[in-house]
Order: structure tokens, then sequence, then C-alpha cells
């Protein structure tokens, strides 16, 4: 029996999933990221309107803090 593997990169899947659960979030930009409270991780995920005041994936959370 052949195997068939599938893989999908899905774009801000996690920003985007917390923006459908959380409708408040809409029109804000959120990121996925560490510890917000320590100012310590990096960005995991952002929505586009994050990505539009320059937020990165993998961006320490001081730098995001900072723009």
């Amino acid at each position: 029996m052949d195997r068939i593997v599938l893989h999908c990169d899905l774009n801000n899947f996690f920003a985007s999933a917390s923006c459908l659960s959380r409708p408040e979030l809409a029109g804000v930009p959120v990121a996925v990221c560490g510890d917000v409270t320590k100012r310590h991780g990096i960005i995991l995920a952002k929505n586009q309107l994050a990505k539009r005041m320059g937020v990165k994936t993998a961006q320490p959370l001081w730098q995001a803090f900072s723009l």
C-alpha cells in the first residue's frame, strides 16, 4: 500500500486562529509570542496588521514592542 503524505503551510495560522476565536481582536495587530510580562521570547506568528507595522517572525519581543 502506498503512503501519501500531505504537507500544508498555513501562513499566520496561530495568529489567524486566535483572531477567529476572539472577535474582539478584529482590526488589532496580533502576535503570538512568549511571556509579555517578562518581555521574554520571540514572535512566533503575527497577523497582517502586525506585519504592516514591521513585526517579524522570530523577532525578540523587546524589538517588537519598540515599533
